[in-house]
């Protein structure tokens, strides 16, 4: 099993708060893309919104030790087993750190844990061959329809289970679910006493570090979108998003700079 050093569960959760900043400019992208009417990359966006969302809960559960009867130690086991094997990297303080962890989580096994922790965002998630659920819609986006012709008769073999109003559809009942998908994962996260990652995202560092890492890589638009769903947790958890909050247990000696920083990153999203 994985040397548990503070230094490696440390990297698992900030990689576990990472991929909950990526599912939110995710969900964002989906949602902007959609009120466009570009319903094909939406429903990527919406589904990797999900899939790392689900990301970020298999690493947070994964920073802890098992416990009696762990219902997921054999996907534990599989991820443990390969961060063993990588080499850890030195920094130019001499801490060391895994490669991000989150590379190691495959797509099937994002809705295998959450069928068992979270069955609603499973269901939403789905599988192959399950018409309506984000996965299927997925892969009918990148490979469907399949036709073959012999130049006079054509066969639509494959990828007919959508028409463009149906497939609208469907997408549209899932992106009304994604914010409370999200609440319901910080829920879980203190459920399951994962206080650690939870207390990261509801922080102030959260959103100078892991947010405004990605926020750049995208426009406008979809930065306010995630942004709302992210000041929409915060008053759910009553948290007062106005106000720099560091993570606890975290020290800056620079804190005034931070809070500068961040005063400038409030203003800036909110307009």
């Amino acid at each position: 099993m994985l040397n548990r050093s503070d230094t490696f569960m440390r990297q698992i959760q900030s990689s576990s708060a990472l991929a909950f900043a990526r599912a939110l400019f995710h969900a964002g992208e989906g949602k902007e893309l959609f009120d466009r009417e570009f319903e094909f990359p939406s429903a990527v966006s919406t589904y990797y919104s999900l899939f790392h969302l689900g990301g970020a809960l298999i690493l947070a559960y994964c920073s802890h030790p098992p416990s009696t009867g762990d219902p997921h130690i054999s996907l534990r086991e599989k991820l443990e087993g390969k961060w063993e094997k990588r080499h850890p990297r030195t920094l130019s303080n001499g801490k060391q750190y895994l490669t991000d962890p989150a590379g190691d989580i495959r797509h099937p096994d994002v809705p295998a844990f959450l069928s068992l922790e979270l069955p609603e965002l499973a269901k939403s998630l789905g599988g192959r061959d399950l018409p309506g659920t984000l996965l299927d819609m997925r892969e009918f986006v990148s490979y469907a329809p399949r036709m073959v012709s012999d130049g006079h008769i054509s066969v639509l073999y494959s990828g007919c289970q959508y028409e463009p109003k149906s497939f609208r559809g469907y997408l549209g009942q899932h992106l009304r679910l994604l914010d409370d998908f999200f609440r319901q994962s910080l829920g879980w996260l203190c459920q399951r006493n994962l206080t650690e990652v939870q207390a990261r995202i509801l922080s102030g560092d959260f959103v100078l570090f892991e947010f405004d890492e990605l926020h750049a890589y995208y426009p406008e638009p979809v930065r306010k979108r995630a942004w709302e769903i992210y000041y929409s947790l915060c008053e759910n958890e009553k948290v007062n998003w106005r106000v720099y909050r560091p993570e606890p247990g975290t020290f800056h000696v620079d804190q005034n700079s931070q809070r500068r920083r961040y005063d400038e990153m409030i203003s800036l999203l909110s307009r």
